[in-house]
Parts: structure tokens; sequence; C-alpha cells
């Protein structure tokens, strides 16, 4: 197959606002032993995206964005078994706002053939989900969760694993999402607009917070004695869980088991991605990063189409 010497990415060489994404052409990336190289067919647009642009912490500049993505292994890695060439494959692929992208092997997985290109690319939340739900948070069938954020890219996908572990599910959301959270499973939903909206909430014994700030300092006195609190958005106090007797953890764990966990339910079709609104080409970049911070109220996961 032939693969073109150069490719089009979105990079930044500068940290700041979405002004800073250019357009540039550079070489196609070498693989390893262990690596494939995958022609990009969409790639998910996620917070850690504009946050890492706009300097959250250092990285190496100029710096390609993206976390997640879908496409076709156009390049196999000399130890590489469990995958071929012209496959079409969705995972954790970094720097993924790209033409091409390398990815360790076992961070991708087959997609389903009945799930656009564009979904494969919306399904890096579940993992998230997956990894502060059980992994972390050890819920387990018949305890009450509460997720916040969950019409969010991490929030849809958690409120249908916690349904399918025969959790009660207790979602935090707009009113314009709350009928389609309750057909993903959520049993309750609660409007966080709502003045003293936490009072409307009996305790649980896991809370998993995608949204942080007010919600998260809120959230600690829904927590039952010797349940735990998680945030994927920012890091929960200590000082305030040890006087609610909770325990609180960062949550936004990433591994490989919790991959391959989400990969066999989306496999089975047992949970699905949801989109939010596709932005069309790597031009559009910079609208999809500026959507995703500043206007985003739909639910599921934004993505970009990558031609």
């Amino acid at each position: 197959m032939f693969i073109q010497q150069l490719h089009q990415v979105i990079r930044f060489h500068r940290y700041g606002g979405s002004e800073v994404l250019e357009l540039e052409n550079i070489p196609v990336p070498e693989i390893g032993e262990d690596e494939l190289l995958i022609e990009i067919k969409a790639t998910g647009v996620n917070p850690i995206d504009w946050k890492l642009r706009e300097g959250m912490r250092n990285v190496s500049l100029p710096f390609i964005p993206g976390v997640e993505a879908s496409g076709i292994i156009v390049k196999v890695g000399k130890s590489v078994k469990d995958h071929s060439i012209g496959q079409p494959v969705y995972g954790a692929i970094d720097h993924s706002y790209a033409q091409f992208a390398r990815v360790l092997s076992e961070q991708v997985f087959a997609k389903p053939a009945d799930l656009s290109f564009e979904e494969g690319a919306a399904i890096g939340g579940g993992k998230t989900a997956w990894g502060a739900l059980f992994e972390l948070g050890q819920l387990t069938k018949g305890q009450r969760v509460l997720i916040h954020g969950a019409s969010g890219g991490v929030g849809v996908f958690a409120v249908q694993l916690a349904r399918i572990k025969g959790a009660y599910v207790i979602a935090t959301a707009s009113a314009r999402n709350m009928e389609a959270l309750q057909l993903l499973g959520a049993n309750e939903i609660v409007d966080y607009h709502e003045a003293d909206f936490e009072k409307k909430i009996d305790k649980v014994d896991v809370v998993l917070d995608a949204v942080g700030g007010e919600l998260l300092q809120k959230s600690y006195a829904l927590v039952k004695a010797g349940g735990i609190l998680l945030s994927i958005v920012q890091q929960p106090l200590q000082e305030k869980a040890e006087q609610y007797g909770i325990r609180a953890l960062w949550g936004g764990t990433k591994t490989l088991s919790s991959m391959k966990e989400v990969d066999h339910l989306i496999q089975s079709r047992e949970i699905k991605p949801i989109l939010s609104r596709v932005f069309v080409s790597l031009k559009e970049a910079a609208k999809a990063q500026d959507y995703s911070q500043n206007e985003s109220k739909q639910m599921g996961k934004i993505v970009l189409t990558v031609e």
C-alpha cells in the first residue's frame, strides 16, 4: 500500500487559544516493531485537547492534539500478530489530529462494521468511565451511583455501564437531555441548574464527577460514610473527604484492562457511543475545540473527521 511521505496535521507551537492551532505538512511517522500506522478517519475532540493547548501542563512543542480516533491500518510492525493492513479499527490513538498516527497495537480494536468511523472515534469515554466506576469505585450490583455530567462523552458511557452492572443510576444533566438519559438507563435524572438540586438526592455509594467546580463541592455530603467520590476533571480535596468519612480520588484512569472490557461490550452491542456534533476536516479543528470549550451542551461526544 502506497503511503505518502508527508501528511497534514494540526499542531500548536505555543500555548494559547484556538488561534494557535496550525494546519501543517510534516513527515508521516515511522512505527516500531509493536506498533501500527493508522490512516485516521475521525478523531474524538476532548477537553484534554484544549486544556493542553492552553498550557495545563508542559508538553513537547510543537504538539499534535488528540487522544482517541478511528481509521484504517496501513502499516504493521514486525512483531504484531493480531492486526492486519486494511483493518478498520478504533482506540486510544495519541496525536490523532492528523492524517496518519502511530499507536501500540494493543491499544486499538476492530471497529464493528455497523459503527461509522465517527462513532468509532467517540468510544474513548467508555474506558474512562469503566476505570472510574469499577477499577477505582468498585461499584457493584444494587449500589447507588451519582453521575455528574451524565450527558457528556464520559457520562453517557458511565450511565450505560452502571446500568449493565445493576447499579441504581442517578444522573445530573440539563433539562434538554433528561429524556435521552432515561432511555440510556438512568433511574433518576436531576437538573443541576435548579437551586438546591442536591436536596433531591439521597446519599449514594459512589459519585462520578465529570463537571467539577460547585457541583463537586456539593457532592462530598451526598456520599455515604465509607463511600467514594471520584472526579475526572479536578483533584478532590482529601481534607474535606476526611470530614465526611469518605474516600476521594482522581478518577481519570485509563487502563488496558478497561479498554478491553469496554470493547467487549461494544462488540456485543450492549453499549453504544453517542455523537454530539461532527466537524468536517482538520481545517475545522479550532471550531471543534471552541465548541467543546464554550458551547457544547448537547449530549455525547464531539468528533472531527479527517479528510
